[in-house]
């Protein structure tokens, strides 16, 4: 049996060899599984950021504020107040409060005790529950977040520890075996035992002295179940109780050697652990577990033949992953989707009506979704909305048809992000051209996550990149494809009757745009501009 300072070095090179997969599932792990709670602290500080400021005497010397101690809804508020130092305290936090959106939901439910998931759901289900069904609804809360524990959360946690022991010896494991060394059969095994193992520690955990004990004693069940997932859940327990009979006061004093990385996770708001001493930990108690396991296979213990994976011991083949394992290669954009076509002008004109009706078609249903009534949105009274399909076209040109750029469009993560970009332009400068023309706004991101003047905001931005790059990959050649097929003198003349109903349109809404209820007015938070300077 090693020494722990021994153990921690091989667990080091355990996490240089395969580190963006291993920190990648320590990150899913903390978010879907509750584990690594000082770096999801630390991350909670960084968002909620609890304190306290007191104004000076040119505010009101008797306000404080408590900032961010029930929800994140003054999240950017504060950080705006704290970065650029702002006298106009109030005004921002009217204007850059986090109080709307899908990210105001899912940042509550980080920034509260309940994970994001829950938060989500409770969300969701308060739209169909009235208050005088709160005990129920609080039920149903419960009784999911303890089915999402058993059959979600502690399975994750013998996965994590099947794709740490395959990345001690093989250095390119792939993230997806931290699902694959599940099927159906051994996935019920798995769930028995860690429920089991749960219920023996909280009737142990009555007796104090007891509880501490057996937490040391079941600590191996989760790496059991990842090597024979097809072990009996009472096998799984005794094997781990024996198995650390006489190891479990190195176990305490290799959990007591991580307490400086811990002060490190603390001090760093969870950075720290994050990148580094999650993952790290994590790997030294694998390489701990695996030297006990060699000694308990070498003297031959009672069902040492359970562990019977030696894949996991040593590879004499030098194989890059674990045997019959094949790490997917990436293939380029042009290689998974044909996008490359020819689009002539009167492609182009179909096409930009075909996403401004389809950008129409998105809105109102939302609206509809999300109100219950029609409404026309838009600043045209016709059925669409042109910066859809504006979006849409510049998209096309300016990373399509020009063929230096090919490069650029055969990587879809760089693509996405130049979409948003250019998305993010034309919605930033479309909403201040109108603003400025007619006096007010069609639409007012205020309140959402990361919002640039209410005007553009992140999730919005996000949903224009895979709109985008949807457009660009499937929609746009599948269209391409479609519109071929009409004869060239019946595209033509739709070209002309479309492009001359949308200039009619066009001139009569700037003279009478299409406002009211719902569209420059949704009775939350798009305001008029009254003083227009």
């Amino acid at each position: 049996m090693r020494k722990n300072k021994e153990i921690r070095k091989q667990a080091r090179n355990t996490v240089k060899k395969n580190y963006f997969t291993l920190v990648f599932v320590c990150i899913i792990m903390m978010f879907l599984a509750g584990n690594y709670n000082t770096s999801m602290t630390g991350i909670k500080n960084i968002i909620r950021m609890d304190f306290v400021i007191e104004f000076n005497s040119s505010y009101n010397p008797d306000i404080r504020l408590d900032y961010l101690t029930d929800t994140n809804s003054d999240i950017t508020s504060d950080v705006l107040n704290e970065i650029f130092n702002t006298d106009d305290v109030e005004k921002i936090k009217f204007k850059e409060s986090v109080t709307g959106g899908i990210f105001r939901t899912i940042f509550d439910g980080i920034t509260h005790a309940e994970r994001f998931v829950f938060k989500i759901l409770k969300f969701v289900m308060d739209l169909f529950v009235n208050a005088k069904q709160t005990l129920a609804l609080s039920i149903i809360i419960i009784l999911i977040q303890f089915l999402y524990g058993v059959f979600v959360q502690k399975p994750l946690r013998v996965c994590e520890s099947r794709i740490f022991m395959e990345s001690r010896i093989y250095y390119k494991t792939p993230f997806k075996r931290i699902i694959d060394i599940i099927t159906l059969k051994n996935y019920i095994n798995v769930v028995k035992a860690i429920l089991l193992t749960d219920i023996y520690q909280f009737l142990w955990n009555f007796t104090i002295i007891g509880g501490i004990i057996k937490n040391f004693s079941y600590r191996l069940v989760p790496m059991i179940m990842a090597e024979n997932p097809n072990i009996k859940s009472k096998e799984a327990i005794t094997l781990s109780r024996r198995m650390m009979n006489g190891h479990k006061f190195q176990l305490l004093k290799l959990d007591f050697s991580f307490l400086l990385y811990e002060m490190l996770n603390i001090f760093s708001f969870g950075i720290f652990g994050v990148l580094f001493s999650n993952p790290y930990y994590t790997a030294s108690i694998v390489e701990f577990y695996t030297d006990v396991k060699k000694q308990y296979i070498k003297e031959k213990k009672e069902k040492y033949e359970l562990l019977n994976d030696k894949a996991l011991l040593e590879n004499t083949k030098n194989f890059e992953c674990y045997p019959g394992v094949k790490r997917r290669e990436m293939k380029k954009a042009d290689e998974i989707f044909n996008y490359y076509q020819k689009y002539s002008i009167t492609s182009l004109i179909l096409m930009f009506f075909a996403f401004s009706f389809l950008g129409w078609l998105w809105e109102v249903g939302i609206y509809i979704f999300k109100f219950g009534d029609f409404v026309n949105r838009g600043t045209m009274l016709g059925p669409w909305l042109p910066i859809y399909g504006t979006g849409c076209i510049v998209i096309l040109f300016l990373l399509f048809l020009p063929k230096k750029y090919k490069k650029i469009t055969d990587n879809p993560i760089l693509t996405f992000f130049i979409v948003v970009l250019l998305c993010g332009t034309i919605e930033y400068v479309t909403s201040w051209y109108l603003e400025y023309t007619h006096g007010m706004r069609w639409w007012d991101y205020t309140g959402y996550f990361l919002n640039i003047n209410g005007r553009v905001c992140f999730e919005g931005l996000v949903f224009f990149g895979i709109g985008g790059c949807l457009c660009l990959y499937i929609a746009a050649p599948y269209m391409q494809g479609i519109i071929s097929k009409i004869p060239k003198k019946v595209r033509e003349a739709m070209c002309v009757i479309l492009v001359l109903l949308f200039l009619a349109d066009f001139v009569y809404s700037s003279l009478n745009p299409n406002i009211g209820a719902g569209i420059t007015d949704d009775n939350i938070k798009n305001i008029m501009i009254e003083n227009k300077e």
